[in-house]
């Protein structure tokens, strides 16, 4: 059978405020298409499918009307990420009926999903976002030494036992309840976890939120792949999952495992300039292969995203920067001095231009610096100074200072 593994839509997210709802319908009707001609049994969804808690209207009709679309030619199984909120995603489910398998509460850990096609069945386990703060009471196994800590009320008497405050020790937990039921199951053709989680090796980028909870934000695979046991007894009791479809990294990338074959999927869409030379895709995969064959699939662009670097004349003038102007970009710009009108003639060429910088050398920087530690008690020099770097080192005119130091006056004897 064909299975697609996707994850971090974000969908109601925007880059530098430039709103990407036609983005985001077009990527699902790229997914609806490929699931039709692929004839995919099911697709994987590792989280993060808001950008917000509390999406928007026109959000949940994205979602929604895209969930209706999949759900007719497929099996969809959709876990939360650390951007959804679990509970409301769940409301989702009687508007969508029929092929669409949540799994966003902690007693849907030991319920899999079960796909029946081609001769063969797939064992699903999809594990929510587990925040460490809330879940390390309820998913303590006794498993590792609880920590003592004092009651809210502070009245010196023991909490319940609860797990470290780490993902390593929420994740684990879950997966030894996972590797428990799964044991208790008669063997099938092929099992996969879905989680949404900071693998350790992963590689970041700017765009996704930090998910780091008191000293440990990130998971060993191993723990996946040994089901969140450490004894080799009980490790060699049961086979790794065949596949780990997570989510939370937006750069597609394969996972440094030992036992178990497994991706991050990657966003479909570009959120962030970090990301401008990262191909977007989602997983294709064939259970009938031994490894899987998994695929990346790229995803449509809907407008390329791009950062340039040059001197303001080149960034004008020069014919390379050509194709860009049809970009979201980031420009910086090299000159010692900020040119005048600097963004006005930049976004006259780039009119999609979403962040424009100036570069400040380090001596430029320096100087700043030095500006700044002499002229802190002095509040009008320190405008004058501000004034003169931000017009290009030109000084203030003799009618200018004295308009500084009258302003300033005045702002004294306001307060």
């Amino acid at each position: 059978m064909k299975l697609v593994h996707t994850s971090d839509w974000h969908v109601g997210r925007t880059l530098y405020g430039e709103d990407l709802a036609a983005a985001h319908r077009q990527f699902f009707s790229f997914l609806t298409q490929l699931v039709r001609e692929e004839h995919v049994q099911a697709v994987m969804v590792s989280g993060d499918i808001f950008d917000r808690a509390i999406p928007s209207l026109e959000s949940l009709e994205i979602v929604s009307g895209a969930l209706a679309e999949l759900t007719e030619l497929t099996a969809v199984i959709l876990t939360p990420g650390n951007h959804d909120s679990a509970e409301r995603l769940g409301f989702l489910a009687p508007y969508v009926r029929g092929n669409l398998y949540l799994r966003t509460a902690l007693a849907d850990i030991t319920r899999p999903v079960e796909i029946n096609a081609a001769a063969e069945t797939l064992r699903v386990w999809g594990i929510p976002y587990l925040n460490p703060d809330m879940v390390r009471t309820s998913l303590y196994d006794g498993y590792l030494p609880a920590e003592k800590e004092e009651a809210a009320g502070g009245d010196g008497e023991e909490s319940l036992p609860r797990l470290p405050r780490s993902h390593e020790a929420v994740v684990a937990a879950a997966m030894r309840r996972v590797g428990k039921a799964q044991l208790r199951l008669p063997r099938v053709d092929r099992t996969m976890v879905m989680a949404h989680a900071f693998a350790v090796g992963g590689e970041a980028s700017d765009s996704e939120r930090d998910i780091t909870v008191g000293t440990v934000q990130s998971v060993p695979l191993q723990v996946f792949e040994n089901y969140g046991e450490t004894d080799p007894e009980s490790i060699s009791e049961m086979p790794a999952p065949d596949y780990l479809a997570l989510g939370h990294l937006h750069v597609p990338q394969n996972l440094h495992t030992v036992r178990s074959a497994g991706r991050y999927s990657g966003s479909p869409i570009t959120f962030s300039f970090s990301e401008c030379h990262t191909p977007k895709s989602v997983v294709l995969l064939d259970t009938a292969a031994p490894d899987l064959d998994p695929q990346l699939v790229p995803t449509p662009v809907f407008r390329p995203v791009g950062r340039i670097k040059d001197s303001f004349a080149n960034l004008l003038t020069s014919s390379r920067y050509e194709e860009f102007t049809r970009y979201w970009l980031e420009i910086t710009v090299t000159d010692p001095q900020r040119p005048a009108h600097l963004v006005t003639k930049l976004k006259r060429r780039f009119p999609k231009a979403l962040a424009i910088l100036h570069e400040t050398s380090p001596a430029n920087l320096e100087e700043q610096h030095r500006s700044l530690r002499a002229n802190r008690y002095r509040p009008a020099a320190l405008a004058k100074d501000f004034f003169k770097q931000a017009r290009g080192g030109k000084e203030l005119s003799e009618s200018e200072n004295e308009l500084v130091e009258e302003i300033y006056e005045q702002a004294r004897e306001e307060n």
